[in-house]
């Protein structure tokens, strides 16, 4: 809908078609004719057009109109599956339009229903918006309904009014701040309608009722993104000026943090409120020069400094090591029922076991020597079953540099320096998740090597799927040379 609404900008002339008995228009081949079959008390019947209440059937009936109007190059009007709106900037073009529809429709043998057909208007409502020239806002029958709403009693009807709120709540600034009050009520605990809620309530019915009104987006003005973070959330503005310069919204965003999310210093959040609302509002942004306008000093600072690197948290193995041991222990489980649970479901249980067994290294239990206590208790005394704790995390470290070192003298017996020229082919080691295939290929590629970008990393022409870059840069270790099938040969050849 935000896609469709960003195409009529510049618009002044509206008209609204609705189709009659829109699926209708769509013929069953007479091969299927008899998979749409259903039986009454006199006889069984089969539909020769396609029905409603099947579950492909909107999907189909959209790409219908969608072809029409591609295959004759419309560009002034867009549909919503019944519904067509055409869209003009003077009226004499606007009546040139309409006529080409109208043939093409007698043409594709379409049927409008003229009572809810709207021509030539500079105002018109459309699926739940008004809109004019230039701007959008919500339907006046919409918000009477939302207007005349009660507080809600149980789980039930505050789900209905947040459904009917949220519709709109790209009109409602600090959306996610305002209605986390009724949020903690959705969770599983007892319905309590405090009066925080009840504020919560009154404001996103009242910031609604005064009837918000937002600006279309325009491509040919700079766009000014204002953001804001909070303990509880993280909001933006999308402003564009007007002919005067007066800056006017063009869409709110805004969401709640999540819980690890809490835990960032205040520069943190703010940081994130910049990320997290560009990536929400890329479709205006991409491609175009836009201005951030932000409270908070830190964030102001980084615009001046110079050589800026990205911060790469750097680990000696161990952490990598842990994950490889929950993924094992992950996939152990996932692959021991007929029922595939879902991994994310499993790590909470699994991360607790791990915790909780002795260490193959340490013969410690990661949980004794973390928190001095026994994860379970031990009928021989709390401090009879393993030393004290002090003594314990002593001989762990002692334990562990013995058998890094020990690791060491044999990997350095079989290791091979591997050296890659710029231009080399090579295959990149893939991660897989627990819910992988046993026979997923272990290798992607081949890839060409860009540059070297240090003893031990090299950027290689791999599309990064986070970052959306054409390269990634990638550790020696995961590389391996490439060669091309007709350059193997078998042993006795």
């Amino acid at each position: 809908m935000d896609s469709l609404l960003d195409k009529i900008s510049k618009a002044n002339f509206f008209s609204s078609l609705d189709l009659a008995s829109g699926y209708w228009h769509v013929a069953i081949h007479p091969k299927d004719t008899e998979k749409l079959a259903f039986c009454t008390n006199f006889a069984l019947y089969e539909w020769c057009r396609l029905p409603f209440g099947i579950i492909v059937a909107p999907a189909i009936f959209n790409r219908l109109i969608r072809r029409i109007l591609t295959k004759y190059k419309i560009e002034f009007a867009c549909n919503y599956f019944d519904d067509i709106i055409v869209y003009s900037s003077s009226e004499l073009e606007h009546w040139k339009n309409l006529k080409t529809i109208f043939e093409i429709y007698e043409k594709e043998n379409i049927k409008l229903k003229l009572s809810k057909c709207v021509f030539a208007q500079t105002k018109i409502s459309f699926l739940g918006y008004e809109i004019e020239q230039g701007k959008v806002s919500p339907n006046n029958a919409n918000i009477e309904t939302i207007k005349k709403l009660q507080p809600p009693t149980n789980v039930k009807e505050l789900q209905r009014f947040l459904d009917s709120v949220n519709v709109y709540n790209k009109f409602i600034p600090q959306y996610a701040k305002l209605r986390y009050p009724l949020n903690q009520l959705l969770k599983n605990v007892k319905f309590n309608w405090t009066n925080e809620c009840q504020d919560a309530f009154d404001k996103l019915k009242e910031t609604l009722t005064t009837k918000p009104v937002l600006n279309l987006y325009n491509p040919d003005v700079t766009c000014h993104v204002f953001v804001d973070a909070s303990q509880k959330s993280v909001g933006a503005v999308l402003k564009e000026p007007d002919a005067s310069d007066v800056l006017h919204p063009i869409a709110y965003h805004s969401r709640t943090l999540r819980d690890y999310e809490k835990n960032y210093a205040i520069t943190e959040l703010e940081c994130l409120a910049i990320v997290d609302d560009l990536d929400k509002l890329y479709y205006y942004l991409h491609g175009q020069k836009f201005v951030i306008h932000t409270d908070h000093a830190a964030l102001v600072w980084l615009k001046n400094v110079k050589n800026l690197r990205a911060h790469h948290p750097q680990t000696n193995g161990k952490v990598e090591r842990v994950n490889q041991s929950l993924v094992t222990r992950l996939k152990c489980k996932v692959n021991s029922t007929s029922t595939k649970v879902p991994w994310t479901k499993l790590l909470e249980s699994v991360t607790n076991e791990y915790n909780l067994t002795p260490h193959s290294i340490t013969k410690y239990p990661p949980a004794y020597l973390l928190l001095g206590t026994l994860p379970y208790d031990s009928p021989i005394g709390q401090n009879s079953y393993y030393e004290p704790v002090y003594e314990a995390r002593n001989l762990a470290l002692q334990r562990t540099i013995d058998y890094h070192n020990k690791n060491k003298i044999r990997y350095d017996s079989r290791f091979v320096d591997k050296k890659f020229n710029i231009g080399d082919l090579v295959v990149s080691e893939e991660f897989h998740y627990p819910n992988t295939r046993k026979l997923s290929p272990p290798f992607s590629g081949p890839y060409e090597i860009i540059k070297q970008c240090s003893e031990v990393t090299y950027e290689i022409n791999k599309p990064n799927p986070l970052t959306k870059q054409a390269t990634q840069i990638v550790h020696i270790s995961k590389l391996r040379c490439f060669n091309s099938a007709d350059k193997l040969k078998l042993s006795h050849e």
